[in-house]
C-alpha cells in the first residue's frame, strides 16, 4: 500500500490531522444530545434495572429502532455507565475508526494516496459526522458496520475463505438488527453471493457459499420470533407510527427532504453515482459497494426525517464519497503521470477546503439557531430542563402526555403517554390505518384526553410557521393541529393551565393540569397562584397568560419597560371552522404534487424549519 517508510510516515500524519479536525468538529456538538436518543436510553436503563425492554414499566411496546445500539447501552448501564455519555464515547471512537477506514478501503478501490486521504479528509469534515458522533443515536455504528462489511466482502472476493464469510455475515447480522432497514443489506449481500456462485458456474463454491447466508437468515427470522414473543407484533412500534415516514404524510417527497438536509453534508455525492451505470465495467468491479448506496437510497426514498445534516444518507456517504473518487480516478486514462503528481494534490485540497468551509458555515447556523426548529429538538437542552423541572416540583407517580418522548420523560422519569404513538400501540394503529390526517388528529386528541393523564404538555411557536398543520396557540405563538385540538378537547374537560415554561428565544412548553389530579399539582398551582385564576408566568418574566376560573378565552400581555400591555388575541376557533377548510385544500394542493409541494415550503438544504408534524 505505501512506497517507502517516508510516505508511510506522511500518510498516518495526515490521517492523525484528518481525526483531530473532527474531533474539533465534534466538540462544538459536545452538549447536542438528539431528543430521539433519550427513547434508547430510557428503555437500555429500563432493561439493566431488570424492568425488561420497555418504555414505561408493564407495557411492553418496541418504541425504539436500534435493538442492538439499546442493548450495547443496557450492558455498560450494568455497569454503573449513564448511556448518555457511552453512546458519545463509543460514537467517537467509532468516528475514529471510520476515518482510517475509508482511507483504507479507498486504496483497496485503486484510489491514489491522495484520493484516499480527500475521501477521509470530506467524511471528517462533515458536520454530520460531528453531530452524529454526538447525537446519541445509532448512527456511527450503523455506518462502520456497512463500511466494514464492504470490506470483507472485497476481501472474500479476492481471496474466498469461509471465516471471512462468517465474519462478513456477523457483521450483516448485526446491521440488520441495529436498523430496520438494514436486513436490506443482509438480503442483497446474500443474493450477491448466491449469484457469483452461479455465475462462476462452480457448484462446490456455490455448496459451501449458499448454507451461511441461509443461516444467517434464518437467524434473524429467529430475531423476529423471539419480538413477537415479547412485543406480540413482528415489527416495531415505529412501523405503524410512521408509516410513510416524518413529513411524507402530509405531503412531502422523501427523497427530497433526505437529499436536500444532507446536501452540504455530501448527498450531492449521490449524482456521479448517476454515471457509474453507463460505466459498465466499474460498475461491475464495484457492484456491491454500488448496490448498498441504491439500497439506502431506496429507504431514503420511502421514509422522511425531521433532523438536518441528512440522518438517513450519513450511513453511505463514506461510500458515496470512496466510489465517486474511484470512478473519476478510472476516467483519467491518458493524463500525463507528471502533471497528475502535480495538480493532484492541489485539486483535492481546494475540494476538501471548499467542502469543509460549506460545512463549518452549517455549523456555524445551527449553532446560531439553536433555539429554532429542528435543532431545539436535535440538542434537547431546553427539553432536558422541563424533565428536571418536573422531577424536581411533581410527584413520580405522575402521568405526563406530550409530542416530545425523549427527554423530558427521561429525567422526569415519569410515565409518560405519546402524542404521536412511538411508544404507544393504540395511537400507533391509530396513524398506521387511517388516512385522512384530520381525522385521525381528531381521533389521537381524543384518545389523549380519554386516558387522563395528570399533566398535558403542548409546544407552541413564536416563529413564522409554514404548513397546513399549523393552528393559533394559547400562548401566542403557534401549536401543530394535533396539539390545538388537544388542548381545546382538554381544557372542556376542564383541565387548567397550570405552568408555562420558556424553551429557548422561540418555543413555550405550556402545562395543562388534569382535575382531580394529585393534591401535590393543585397545591404547586394554589401557592403560585391562587385558586381563582390559572395564571401561567414564563419564568423570564416577559409573557403572562391568563385564562379566568371560568376557561374563557385566553388573553396574553407583553411585559415592558412601561408596565403590561395587552396584544390582540382572538378566540380559539374551532377545528371545524375556517382553519380546517383552509387546512384541507392546502392538503389537496401538496397532495397533487408531493415533490412541488416540497419545494415550496422547504428550504435547500434545510428541513422545514418550524414545522411541527411529527418530531418524536
Amino acid at each position: 500500500m505505501y512506497t517507502d517508510r517516508t510516505t508511510k510516515t506522511k500518510i498516518h500524519l495526515l490521517l492523525f490531522l484528518a481525526m483531530v479536525i473532527a474531533l474539533g468538529h465534534q466538540a462544538v456538538f459536545v452538549h447536542w444530545t438528539c431528543d430521539d436518543a433519550f427513547v434508547s436510553y430510557r428503555y437500555a436503563e429500563n432493561l439493566s434495572h431488570g424492568q425488561g425492554l420497555v418504555f414505561n414499566s408493564g407495557e411492553k411496546v418496541e418504541g425504539f429502532s436500534n435493538f442492538s445500539w439499546v442493548v450495547l447501552l443496557a450492558f455498560f448501564n450494568r455497569f454503573g455507565l449513564s448511556p448518555l455519555w457511552v453512546s458519545k464515547a463509543f460514537s467517537v471512537l467509532i468516528s475514529l475508526l471510520l476515518i482510517g477506514h475509508v482511507f483504507k478501503i479507498a486504496r483497496e478501490s485503486g484510489v491514489g494516496h491522495v484520493g484516499a486521504l480527500l475521501c477521509s479528509f470530506l467524511v471528517g469534515s462533515a458536520t454530520s459526522l460531528a453531530y452524529f458522533s454526538m447525537s446519541g443515536l445509532e448512527t456511527l455504528l450503523y455506518t462502520f458496520l456497512l463500511l466494514l462489511a464492504v470490506t470483507l466482502n472485497k476481501k472474500f472476493i479476492a481471496a474466498p475463505s469461509k471465516g471471512t464469510l462468517w465474519i462478513l455475515y456477523i457483521v450483516l447480522l448485526c446491521v440488520a438488527i441495529t436498523r430496520p432497514e438494514g436486513i436490506l443489506f443482509l438480503l442483497i449481500s446474500s443474493v450477491y453471493h448466491a449469484g457469483q456462485g452461479l455465475r462462476q458456474k462452480k457448484g462446490e463454491a456455490l455448496k459451501t457459499t449458499l448454507p451461511v447466508p441461509l443461516l444467517f437468515l434464518s437467524l434473524y427470522a429467529g430475531f423476529i420470533v423471539l419480538r413477537y414473543v415479547y412485543y406480540a407484533d413482528i415489527f416495531p412500534n415505529t412501523f405503524y407510527a410512521k408509516p410513510l415516514g416524518t413529513f411524507v404524510e402530509a405531503g412531502y417527497n422523501a427523497f427530497f427532504i433526505n437529499f436536500s438536509s444532507g446536501f452540504i453534508s455530501g448527498s450531492f455525492f449521490l449524482f456521479p453515482l448517476l454515471l457509474l451505470m453507463a460505466h459498465k465495467r466499474f460498475l461491475f468491479q464495484n457492484l456491491y459497494p454500488v448496490l448498498f448506496c441504491l439500497a439506502q437510497v431506496f429507504f431514503m426514498s420511502y421514509t422522511g426525517d425531521w433532523m438536518a445534516f441528512g440522518r438517513f444518507f450519513f450511513p453511505v456517504f463514506p461510500l458515496a464519497v470512496v466510489l465517486t473518487l474511484a470512478f473519476l480516478g478510472s476516467l483519467r486514462a491518458g493524463f500525463s503521470t507528471q502533471r497528475y503528481k502535480l495538480l493532484a494534490p492541489l485539486t483535492a485540497f481546494a475540494v476538501w477546503l471548499v467542502f469543509a468551509g460549506l460545512n463549518g458555515m452549517q455549523t456555524i447556523r445551527a449553532v446560531a439557531d439553536k433555539d429554532d426548529y429542528p435543532y431545539l429538538v436535535m440538542n434537547s437542552a431546553e427539553l432536558t430542563k422541563v424533565g428536571k423541572w418536573l422531577k424536581g416540583n411533581f410527584s413520580p407517580e405522575t402521568k405526563i402526555s406530550l409530542r416530545r418522548q425523549g427527554a423530558v420523560p427521561y429525567y422526569s422519569q415519569m410515565r409518560s403517554l405519546d402524542f404521536l404513538g412511538l411508544t404507544d400501540r393504540t395511537i400507533a394503529r391509530m396513524v398506521f390505518h387511517k388516512k385522512d390526517l384530520t381525522e385521525e388528529s381528531r381521533l389521537i386528541a381524543r384518545y389523549i384526553v380519554q386516558q387522563g393523564p395528570d399533566l398535558i404538555i403542548l409546544f407552541s411557536s413564536k416563529s413564522e410557521i409554514r404548513g397546513w398543520s399549523i393552528d393559533a396557540s394559547p400562548a401566542g405563538g403557534r401549536l401543530n393541529h394535533l396539539e390545538y385540538l388537544i388542548h381545546n378537547l382538554a381544557i372542556k374537560e376542564g383541565y387548567t393551565a397550570l405552568q408555562s415554561i420558556p424553551l429557548g428565544e422561540i418555543e413555550d412548553a405550556h402545562l395543562l393540569a388534569r382535575p382531580g389530579a394529585p393534591d401535590l399539582l393543585r397545591k404547586v398551582h394554589k401557592q403560585t397562584h391562587g385558586p381563582e385564576s390559572s395564571i401561567v408566568q414564563r419564568t423570564d418574566s416577559r409573557v403572562e397568560i391568563a385564562v379566568d376560573a371560568r376557561r374563557r378565552p385566553m388573553k396574553i400581555w407583553s411585559s415592558t419597560s412601561n408596565g403590561p400591555q395587552r396584544s390582540r388575541c382572538g378566540e380559539l376557533s374551532s377545528p371545524e371552522g375556517k382553519n380546517a377548510d383552509h387546512r384541507d385544500k392546502i392538503l389537496r394542493k401538496m397532495r397533487i404534487g408531493s415533490f412541488y409541494g416540497s419545494f415550496i415550503f422547504n428550504r435547500i438544504p434545510r428541513v422545514p424549519p418550524n414545522l411541527f408534524l411529527r418530531s418524536p
